[in-house]
């Protein structure tokens, strides 16, 4: 298949381009050029940027395009009006947080009630969630057939938020450490699991929502740290826990108990598709050999 990624070397991209590449796909990297696109052998590469000029996409034609970094609806119109229906297949990369926050404590699955969308032109963090909705919104408007992948926090090799890769330098450390609380869930996916899983809804011409990251039962933030220093072969450091009804602390991964359902979606719907993932500690191991810990 002809796949065009708008994006493709960062986290969420690369796991993507680098799983189509290795399915044997003829890869097309459209974005800005600012980071280079090493192990991914044989891409195309198109240069632009999503917001001031398209027109690197005027020509050529594709079996599935993947959108993995629209945040505003914008963005999506801007992209089919220079795609038209060249672009066959159409996936968006949408996140988790799109939905409502009263989600069952059970766990949630892609039925569950979403955010009210906004439509606004300008990112706030404030409004990820809401501006994904409307993402979402503009691409089923927009595009069909369409995909929305929905991914939880994305870990792993080449992350560069940093927000997992944290946890694993202050464990390899040693000192002391203050962590969010001991018995916060935490579900996260590797990029490289999201990419293949991706790759495979692609290729089976899937459409309609899915719930990605993993696992389905979620470690508590106590497993995860004793996870991380066992992958590591080190002891744990002394850990002051956190207070989950606190907002005072601000720690990479950490949330406030109301949001803790958020960190049970119900993955039904994806590992009936094939989503799988590898063990944590295979993550944690991978991570720290490329971020040099």
């Amino acid at each position: 298949m002809r796949i065009l990624i708008i994006g493709g070397t960062r986290l969420v991209g690369r796991g993507i381009a680098s799983a189509a590449i290795t399915a044997g796909h003829d890869v097309t990297l459209f974005n800005r050029g600012q980071y280079e696109p090493d192990g991914l052998p044989g891409a195309t590469l198109l240069t632009g940027d999503r917001n001031t000029d398209l027109s690197a996409l005027a020509a050529g034609e594709w079996d599935a395009t993947v959108d993995v970094c629209a945040y505003t609806a914008r963005q999506v119109r801007a992209l089919h009006e220079a795609l038209g229906t060249r672009g066959g297949h159409f996936t968006f990369v949408s996140t988790i947080s799109v939905y409502a926050e009263d989600v069952p404590e059970s766990g949630f699955t892609e039925d569950a009630p979403l955010l009210p969308a906004d439509h606004s032109d300008e990112l706030t963090m404030e409004k990820y969630g809401e501006l994904k909705v409307a993402c979402e919104e503009v691409a089923a408007e927009l595009f069909d057939p369409l995909l929305i992948i929905r991914p939880g926090y994305v870990i792993g090799p080449y992350d560069y938020t940093e927000r997992f890769t944290h946890w694993i330098r202050e464990v390899a450390g040693g000192k002391p450490i203050t962590a969010p609380a001991a018995d916060q869930p935490l579900q996260t996916v590797d990029g490289r699991d999201l990419g293949a899983f991706t790759v495979q809804c692609i290729e089976a011409g899937l459409t309609g929502a899915f719930n990605v990251t993993a696992p389905q039962d979620p470690p508590t933030f106590r497993e995860v740290l004793d996870t991380i220093a066992g992958a590591l072969g080190v002891p744990l450091p002394d850990v002051t826990w956190g207070d989950p009804d606190s907002e005072s602390e601000e720690l990479p991964l950490s949330a406030g108990r109301s949001w803790w359902p958020m960190m049970r979606a119900d993955l039904s719907k994806a590992t009936d598709a094939g989503l799988r993932w590898r063990p944590l500690a295979d993550t944690v191991k991978d991570t720290a050999d490329w971020a040099g810990i």
